[in-house]
């Protein structure tokens, strides 16, 4: 029927009615009476264009989709004998009992149709591809005849209407199946269609494996108002929805319906044309707060130079915080207990974002603004484990409930590269946070400054519980270690990341209680200054610990549990101190020795009494460096103690210089800085029962060698217990032992303290010694230690007498010498000697006087790769006639051999000199003779000098 008049459009069936000629009345009294009619599509969705702020051109024309014709089914009422066969009498639908259908169907009994238990029913396509039906009884009002007013006439309608005047419940029973391909694009989804049908449907869910049939929870759509038209509806429907149990999702995926995560549904439109619609979804963030996607439609009207004023539909995309904190914890679904996450709370202060790009329909997103592209930085404020609040901005990603493959999903937007490091990687600026929960009695012990947090985002368990998204954890940082930067000044902010056994075992199970790594081991360099003169410890720290500081790592993990289960090797441990030096030139590498399990254990618990309890203690070991922070009392500022006393071993071979095998070495170093930012640092070091033996022909050994040093006084070096041994070829040395004090570095001995290094010694003058025949006069014996600060090696000199003071022998003859030796740990360096020894005689007969002398003597050098040795004889002798006459003669004979290198000269020289004084006249006449003879480089050895048949016939000749 079409009526011109008021635009009418509709087609009629009648069901169980006939004409008698005169009225409609029933064909069967006992079947159903019905009057169908259909009416045009009530929908009409169009083609959304792109933002108008970024379209700089004229639009094509939109596209548009219209829905399925509208079927409304009327019984005839059993008091209604018939009715007027007239195009009023059949639209009066007040008389008439609209049919809906029935709550739980969703397929007509004959696809295609409108027909449901055999009857037909009222089926409203509204919005485009969702089939709509009455939730509860109703009526429709309308005028059957056209309505007229100054020659006009209104456009056919009928209102919806309930008897309490108000808003009428509608519900949604299915999406069309009978049209192919994917719905047209618009604001509402497949996914938010299946929602509007499950909320509002009454539906009963059950999968293939049977089992009690799954309720959801329904809430009809509220239309506050519904008026049909021959040109679509005019309609504002709204529904608000709580969420199912997470818990259920398991059973909406077996029985094939999309978990809904609908929460709001807004729709207004004007004769079928849509002027605002509201789609809010339910989900999370990336961090667990959960949150909604807002989607809203709106009409809007554009001037425009070449259509004139068009009214287009224009989309905006927000995400509104409905839960602004988010509490973390060992029961909040972390793989560790949530000690990968130093925050306990994160609040973010963002309630509505920006206008965000258009996301993908069902699948999660990264949050990023319309305009620039960029991603929306949401204000974040956490809260670490000892209370203190930290801000910073982080993109997150909206995850919507019930997303399919979400795993898959998420692990593609959390692909590694740049652009993920960019948005995960998120700087603090120096804020201090905790990361990690302190050991009960030390609160700060696990604060840091914070540069940078770097976050990881987890994917959900396979179940894909609507409660379970990516939760956040910190994957690295950047942090200060204040302990670290007092040795390291250009340090800066060191990147970390979580221990492994912290992270698996609990800070309680490791032996140090250690919480963060360095990513890498940062080297110590130290002056042999600052840690006493007698080591530069340059050890390379690497955990960070609780209770004990920086320590390097000796600490051997089970791969597959991550318990400390052994110290490292010995091998390993001495790689972590590589370049660290004891007395200068020692390796101390070498020298460490292996680290017992159970030692571990002292860098648990170290307070001041631990420390002080096993540095006093003689077997008492810290088996690594302690580097170590602690506030002082009222607030007064804070102390830097680095602390170390290690296990030593004597080193095989090569490098024996040292003798540690009943040694123990103390460092213990301590900064105090206050409140005024004035530093004082005071340094002690020890090192205690060692020997330095020196190319195996002198050794020192020194019971106690320490070093103190503090603010405003010079160091303090003192050293005890020196005992000095002379072995093999000069053991006979040690006969002069006995004149040497019993404490050599005591009263009357002298220490020098530069900043190059320290030298100490004696020098000693002796009385003269009776030694059997002999006797010993002029004696001076002088001993000096040299221990440099940088990497020259210590030294020891040793002296008896000097060679422009030599000591005197007296026996029959008379005679003199002089002895010196300088050794360090690269062997000899100089050894010089000497040995003279003569006679003389006087005769005076006053009339004439004479006398003669006669000296012999041998020196020795050793210097380098230069040898010297010579002897000489030196004979003179005078004559003189009562003072007149003097003759006077010298003959002197030098012999000496000098070998540099692979080169040898020996020289020979003789000179005879003749001095004749006759009163006023003198005369002297001097002859000398020099020869020399150089060998070739290297001397010749016998093979070369003997041919092997020469040897052999020499040897044949002597045959027996």
């Amino acid at each position: 029927m079409v009526r011109p008049a008021d635009m009418l459009v509709v087609d009629i069936t009648l069901v169980n009615l006939k004409f008698d000629g005169h009225r409609l009345v029933r064909k069967d009294p006992a079947e159903p009476t019905l009057v169908l009619f259909g009416l045009p599509p009530q929908h009409v969705l169009e083609e959304i264009p792109p933002s108008l702020d970024t379209v700089t051109t004229a639009l094509a024309p939109m596209k548009a989709f219209t829905a399925g014709p509208t079927h409304l089914a009327f019984s005839v009422p059993a008091d209604i004998d018939g009715l007027e066969l007239s195009l009023s009498s059949l639209l009066d639908w007040a008389r008439l009992v609209p049919m809906t259908v029935p709550a739980g169907l969703q397929v007509p009994d004959t696809p295609g149709t409108t027909i449901f238990q055999g009857i037909p029913r009222s089926v409203i396509e509204f919005p485009t591809r969702l089939l709509l039906t009455y939730d509860e009884p109703v009526d429709w009002v309308g005028n059957p005849e056209p309505q007229l007013a100054a020659g006009r006439a209104a456009l056919w309608h009928a209102r919806l209407h309930n008897d309490r005047d108000d808003e009428v419940m509608l519900r949604a029973f299915a999406t069309p199946s009978d049209r192919g391909g994917p719905p047209p694009a618009g604001l509402l989804t497949a996914e938010n269609l299946e929602d509007l049908v499950t909320l509002t449907g009454r539906v009963e869910l059950t999968g293939p494996g049977g089992g009690p049939p799954l309720v959801v929870p329904s809430a009809p759509l509220h239309a506050e108002q519904f008026i049909v038209t021959p040109m679509g509806a005019s309609a504002h429907l709204r529904g608000a929805w709580e969420a199912p149990l997470g818990s259920e999702a398991v059973r909406f995926q077996q029985a094939g319906r999309h978990f809904p995560n609908l929460v709001t549904y807004d729709h207004i439109t004007g004769l079928g044309r849509d002027q605002f619609v509201r789609v809010v979804t339910r989900g999370r963030l990336s961090t667990g707060h959960e949150a909604q996607h807002v989607k809203e439609c709106k009409r809007v009207f554009v001037a425009r130079p070449d259509d004139g004023i068009v009214a287009y539909l224009q989309q905006e995309h927000r995400i509104i915080v409905k839960q602004p904190e988010v509490q973390y914890g060992a029961d909040t679904g972390f793989k560790h207990g949530g000690r990968e996450m130093p925050f306990r709370a994160l609040r973010i202060t963002d309630r509505v974002t920006p206008l965000i790009q258009q996301p993908p329909a069902d699948s999660p997103f990264w949050v990023c603004l319309q305009n620039s592209g960029s991603d929306h930085e949401f204000t974040l404020i956490g809260t670490d484990c000892e209370g203190r609040k930290v801000s910073f901005k982080l993109p997150l990603v909206f995850v919507p409930d019930g997303t399919p493959e979400v795993g898959a999903k998420l692990a593609a937007l959390y692909a590694p590269g740049p652009q993920l490091e960019g948005r995960l990687s998120r700087p603090l600026g120096g804020q201090v946070m905790a990361m990690a929960q302190p050991p009960a009695g030390a609160p700060g012990s696990t604060s840091h400054a914070v540069g940078t947090l770097s976050f990881g985002l987890g994917v959900p368990d396979p179940a894909g519980h609507r409660f379970v998204v990516g939760m956040p954890y910190v994957s690295a940082a950047k942090v200060r270690v204040p302990a670290v930067e007092q040795f390291t000044p250009n340090a800066g902010d060191l990147p970390v990341h979580f221990n492994d056994t912290y992270l698996r075992q609990t800070m309680e199970k490791h032996p140090a209680g250690a919480y963060l790594d360095l990513v890498e081991a940062v080297g110590l360099t130290f002056g042999a200054e600052k840690a006493g003169g007698v080591a530069s410890p340059n050890a390379a720290v690497k955990v960070i610990t609780s209770q004990a500081g920086v320590v390097p790592d000796v600490f051997k993990a089970d791969p597959a549990t991550g318990e400390v289960v052994d110290a490292l090797p010995v091998e390993t441990i001495q790689a972590a101190f590589a370049g660290a030096k004891l007395l200068g030139f020692i390796d101390l590498d070498r020298i460490l020795g292996g680290i017992d399990k159970n030692s571990l254990g002292a860098l648990r618990q170290l307070g001041d009494e631990q420390i002080e309890a096993l540095l006093r203690a003689p077997d008492g070991l810290l088996p690594a460096p302690v580097l170590r922070v602690r506030d002082l009392a009222d607030g007064q500022g804070k102390e830097l103690r680095y602390v170390w006393k290690p296990s030593l071993k004597q080193p095989q071979g090569g490098q024996d210089i040292l003798d540690v095998s009943h040694a123990a070495l103390t460092l213990d170093a301590r900064t105090i800085r206050s409140k005024d930012a004035v530093d004082k640092a005071t340094v002690q070091g020890r090192l205690s029962n060692f020997a330095l033996k020196f190319a195996g022909v002198a050794e020192v050994e020194i019971a106690d060698l320490t070093f103190s040093t503090g603010p405003g006084k010079k160091p303090d070096v003192s050293a005890s217990g020196l005992e000095l041994r002379f072995k093999n070829e000069l053991e006979f040395i040690n006969t002069l032992r006995s004149a040497l004090p019993a404490d050599a570095f005591g009263s009357g001995a002298y220490v020098d303290v530069q900043p190059s290094g320290i030298r100490a010694g004696y020098e000693l003058a002796l009385p003269a010694i009776g030694l059997g025949v002999f006797t010993l006069s002029n004696v001076s014996l002088s001993a000096e230690l040299v221990v440099p600060f940088d990497a020259r090696p210590v030294s020891f000199r040793f002296s008896v007498s000097e060679r422009q003071h030599p000591f005197n022998v007296t026996v029959s003859l008379c005679g003199g010498g002089y002895f010196s030796m300088l050794v360090d740990a690269e062997g000899v360096k100089q050894i010089e000697g000497a040995l003279e020894f003569g006679g003389n005689a006087a005769l005076n007969l006053g009339v004439a006087s004479g006398g003669v002398s006669i000296m012999a003597g041998i020196r020795f050098a050793l210097e380098g790769d230069g040898v010297f040795l010579g002897g000489y004889l030196r004979c003179n002798g005078f004559l003189s006639v009562l003072g007149i006459v003097t003759v006077s003669v010298e003959f002197y004979l030098e012999l000496s051999w000098e070998k540099v290198g692979g080169q040898s000269v020996v020289r020979g020289r003789g000179t005879l000199t003749v001095s004749v004084r006759i009163a006023f006249f003198s005369k002297s006449v001097q002859l000398s003779l020099e020869r020399s003879f150089s060998g070739a480089p290297g001397d010749p050895t016998f093979t070369d000098c003997v041919r092997p048949g020469h040897w052999r016939d020499y040897c044949l000749a002597f045959a027996p």
